[in-house]
């Protein structure tokens, strides 16, 4: 009796260690794919970031394009182009515009949605795909973790952050009218790694207005200091 009590005990010890052990794994995973999006996200958004305030460079009309002489050669045209008086002026009111925005201390708000978004569906072959990686990749099922917006770091010292929820909901968001200067809204989705977890894979959306915005798919890897970097950046969608 006493045997067999002394094994049942020692099962019982040996069934919670194991438990404690893959709960503990389930956090690390966790903890290490928020870690990584924190550490990425200031390069993500150097990538993505634009200020709409600023128009971008004026591009030549068709009928500049229509001229005889540049029929032949799109190169010569847009090098005379860029020469013209029209685009020197453009460019100088751009500038202008630009040196206003950097003087401009007011803070500009990005609207971050308060969770990260589970994964595509292709997301495991694009991944394999892209880094030409050998062994299956397995979507881990979890749970969509809340973006810390305090972990959240610019490299523009103007850009500060709110979640999507304290906004109204739908169209209104762009139709209402603050009181401070909002961006964009944007949003994430959960990384996926592959085993060795060297490289990863995330999709983000930015959206400026109603029916303008993009959508990205953004490839990450460590480099060799051990640093997660942007390897590259694709464009799923536009609207």
């Amino acid at each position: 009796m006493k045997k067999t009590l002394t094994s049942i005990f020692t099962l019982s010890i040996l069934t919670l260690f194991f438990c404690n052990c893959k709960k503990e794994k389930v956090i690390s995973d966790a903890e290490f794919e928020q870690t990584v999006f924190y550490e990425i996200f200031p390069a993500i958004l150097d990538s993505i970031y634009y200020d709409q305030r600023l128009p971008p460079p004026p591009p030549p009309s068709s009928e500049f394009f229509a001229k005889e002489e540049y029929k032949n050669d799109i190169d010569k045209a847009v090098e005379d182009y860029m020469k013209s008086d029209k685009f020197k002026n453009q460019m100088e009111k751009r500038k202008r515009k630009k040196d206003s925005l950097k003087s401009d201390k007011a803070p500009i708000f990005i609207v971050v949605s308060d969770s990260a978004s589970a994964y595509e569906k292709d997301d495991a072959t694009k991944l394999s795909d892209h880094f030409k990686i050998q062994d299956s990749i397995n979507l881990k099922l979890g749970l969509n973790y809340r973006i810390d917006l305090n972990m959240l770091i610019s490299n523009d010292e103007k850009i500060k952050f709110k979640y999507r929820s304290e906004f109204p909901k739908g169209r209104e968001f762009w139709k209402t009218e603050y009181d401070y200067f909002i961006a964009a809204n944007i949003g994430f989705s959960r990384i996926l790694f592959d085993e060795s977890k060297t490289y990863g894979v995330l999709n983000g959306g930015y959206t400026t207005g109603i029916l303008n915005g993009n959508g990205f798919r953004i490839f990450i890897k460590k480099n060799e200091n051990g640093n997660w970097a942007i390897d590259k950046i694709i464009g799923t969608w536009m609207s």
